[in-house]
């Protein structure tokens, strides 16, 4: 059974985007736009995330990795807009909607896990995740004036192998998909899986609920969030498969 809990947050609408197709199930959070959200046709974080999990949808394979499937997914998607926006291949690439990810595919024996950039999946008392994305997380929480000029300069450098403090994450090229990490485990002893935004992982700084099996539909999950909520002011999202009795 799958449940979910998800928040918009205060800044914007709702770009986190979360679904399922069979025994697959994701998490997206888009990235704030820091060059504007209407280079396409407005709102365009959400709406391409839409797209993304729209297209992962009829992506969902049993024989192919899930780092392939969500390649093919952003390919799709940037096949469209390259058709139908534009001047789509003047705009620069940083300045096109990018995302972090996380996926799971849930098989008789084991559970396939995959993470790009700041998501999480907590599983059997622990998270998974792409850890390589902290050192860029460390970068924008430096003390500087400009804030906003830093995760400008910031997004400049994704998924630029040629730059030293260049990182991996979600675009439409699918450039940084296969570098995403991933992994499986043995599906017994598994009762429930979690699959949250960053904004969502901020919120829950405590994560022995999640070690409970706490329903995230339950009120007293909901009463938990709102205690927390002033953590953050980003969207949160949460997704749930419960394993149990299956």
């Amino acid at each position: 059974m799958i449940k979910v809990f998800t928040q918009e947050g205060r800044r914007h609408v709702n770009q986190d985007i979360y679904g399922w197709q069979g025994n697959t199930m994701w998490v997206i959070d888009g990235a704030t736009p820091l060059f504007g959200d209407d280079l396409l046709s407005g709102n365009d974080v959400q709406k391409t995330m839409q797209n993304i999990s729209d297209a992962l949808k009829r992506h969902v394979d049993d024989k192919q990795s899930l780092a392939s499937m969500l390649y093919h997914a952003c390919k799709d998607v940037e096949s469209e807009y390259r058709h139908t926006i534009s001047g789509y291949d003047l705009i620069e690439k940083y300045k096109l909607p990018t995302f972090a990810i996380t996926i799971v595919r849930v098989n008789d024996t084991n559970i396939e896990w995959y993470g790009l950039g700041d998501c999480e999946i907590y599983m059997h008392g622990k998270i998974y995740r792409d850890e390589s994305f902290d050192r860029i997380n460390n970068r924008n929480q430096k003390e500087v004036s400009d804030k906003a000029a830093l995760h400008r300069e910031t997004r400049m450098l994704l998924n630029d192998e040629n730059h030293p403090e260049g990182y991996w994450i979600g675009s439409l090229d699918g450039v940084g998909c296969m570098h995403g990490k991933q992994g499986s485990l043995n599906r017994e002893g598994i009762e429930n899986i979690y699959l949250y935004s960053d904004g969502m992982a901020t919120v829950l700084q405590d994560k022995s609920i999640l070690l409970s099996g706490i329903d995230v539909n339950d009120s007293s999950f909901e009463q938990y969030i709102q205690k927390h909520r002033h953590l953050t002011t980003d969207d949160i999202t949460i997704l749930q498969i419960q394993l149990k009795g299956e």
